[in-house]
């Protein structure tokens, strides 16, 4: 999505949501803040825009970071953010580095349980003693049948979704992890909400958006065959802020 429909907001509940993120970690002007998974930087700016806090952004993929490090150049947050590529379950940084690690729609993206506590830790490895630790991710309000995940990987090529936990295993996975003063907020998803990615993407990003969607063939119908796909399913889906301290 983020790179042939051009979408810079991928996480459920877009900037409203990591704004509850960052408020329910108490991130402010003297934060020192690591966004893990960051895709483009579009939350990384945002944070360091909007709470004057330093950010570092890390992502696998080198393509995502060369457009985040173009973002920081455009919005002149470029002494207040960094990027650099790195895989979340092997962070290169030392110990006790910063106030609060943020991540948003990761561990779903990492794989089996294994990795998903090998992120967490590594996260938690470079948290300050008594920073806050975040995540915003898919969660289900009940756990879908075979059949749900089956077409999940067929029709919309989500084979992720096979990594989505219910809201109390995220909470028993988090606390086995270690996590001390576990917060969970949970919410439910909406879709087809265009206040809400004018607001996440801006006008021109919108419009370049919907004209992708009019003009390629290709492209609408992936996106409505996702669309149907999560209205069709709505019963499963939610997403949850999962917020610590180490």
């Amino acid at each position: 999505m983020a790179d042939i429909v051009g979408m810079t907001m991928l996480h459920p509940g877009g900037l409203k949501a990591t704004d509850r993120l960052a408020e329910l970690c108490h991130i402010g002007e003297d934060s020192r803040v690591l966004d893990i998974a960051c895709g483009k930087g579009t939350s990384v700016v945002y944070l360091a825009r909007k709470y004057a806090c330093e950010v570092v952004g890390i992502d696998i993929a080198d393509h995502l970071i060369e457009q985040a490090n173009e973002l920081a150049r455009k919005t002149g947050l470029e002494g207040r953010v960094s990027f650099r590529v790195a895989d979340a379950l092997g962070l290169p940084y030392h110990e006790d580095q910063f106030d609060t690690t943020f991540s948003q729609a990761i561990l779903v993206l990492v794989g089996a349980d294994a990795q998903k506590r090998k992120a967490i830790k590594e996260a938690m490895r470079v948290t300050k003693p008594g920073g806050h630790l975040s995540w915003l991710e898919l969660s289900w309000k009940k756990q879908p049948p075979q059949e749900f995940f089956d077409k999940a990987v067929s029709q919309i090529y989500a084979a992720c979704m096979l990594n989505v936990l219910t809201f109390d295993a995220w909470k028993k996975l988090f606390n086995e992890a270690g996590l001390m003063e576990l917060e969970t907020v949970i919410l439910d998803m909406r879709f087809g909400n265009m206040p809400s990615m004018l607001s996440d993407e801006g006008l021109l990003n919108t419009a370049k958006v919907m004209f992708k969607w009019l003009t390629k063939t290709r492209i609408r119908k992936r996106m409505t065959t996702i669309d149907r796909f999560f209205r069709d399913n709505a019963e499963y889906f939610g997403y949850g802020l999962y917020v610590g301290r180490k």
